[in-house]
């Protein structure tokens, strides 16, 4: 009986194979509440790559020739596939908005938020929000990705086509937001400023999309 007791007060050591924490790490993080943050990486670059899809419609500058008899016309109403492209930019700028204002809940306002972008920048505790905050954020954004790499598509159809009207400059300006997002990627910028850039694309294609729609609209 003493043996049995014996094995019922003292603890266990680790199994073979087991992950030990030390002790260091155990007393740093008993006290604290919330859970581990999401992996916000996985917000930004839908947003990166949607507003790419957009801002890749300068491409049609250089590449759009005159229309082959054989090539299907975009089955979209022109004013509707605008409108589309704007709602995806907006909806986008809306997005990146919510993502600074709960930046807490999701654990980017701090040395995280700042570290070259990257993989595993998630290893801090966020209140019970952030989850919930997070999959509804993921939940937009995709929404916004589909529309804006369809609609994108449609319009480079359209203006191909010469259905819709979109000056040399206008397309520069598409070119030079592209541009913009390329320096974020390259440079591997953190979270929070890849948000900032990102929102501020988003604006400026918004006043792009919105200033193509007013020409088109008859």
């Amino acid at each position: 009986m003493g043996f049995i007791k014996d094995r019922l007060t003292k603890p266990a050591g680790p199994r073979p194979g087991a992950t030990v924490v030390s002790r260091a790490l155990a007393a740093a993080t008993a006290g604290e509440r919330g859970r581990t943050a999401p992996e916000c990486v996985s917000l930004v670059l839908p947003a990166l790559a949607a507003l790419g899809a957009i801002s890749s419609i300068a491409a049609v500058a250089y590449l759009a020739t005159d229309r082959e008899g054989d090539r299907p016309r975009v089955r979209r109403r022109t004013d509707a596939i605008l409108k589309d492209l704007e709602t995806s930019c907006l909806g986008i700028a809306e997005i990146l908005r919510r993502l600074k204002r709960r930046a807490t809940s999701l654990g980017v306002d701090g040395p995280a938020g700042a570290a070259a972008l990257k993989f595993g920048l998630n290893a801090v505790r966020v209140d019970a929000a952030g989850g919930p905050l997070y999959h509804q954020l993921v939940n937009d954004m995709a929404t916004m990705l589909v529309l804006a790499t369809q609609s994108s598509v449609d319009v480079m159809s359209a203006i191909e086509d010469g259905e819709i009207e979109a000056p040399d400059e206008v397309l520069d300006q598409f070119g030079a937001a592209q541009e913009q997002l390329n320096v974020l990627l390259l440079q591997r910028a953190g979270i929070r400023p890849m948000v900032d850039g990102c929102l501020d694309v988003a604006q400026r294609l918004s006043a792009e999309v919105g200033g193509l729609r007013r020409r088109n609209t008859h």
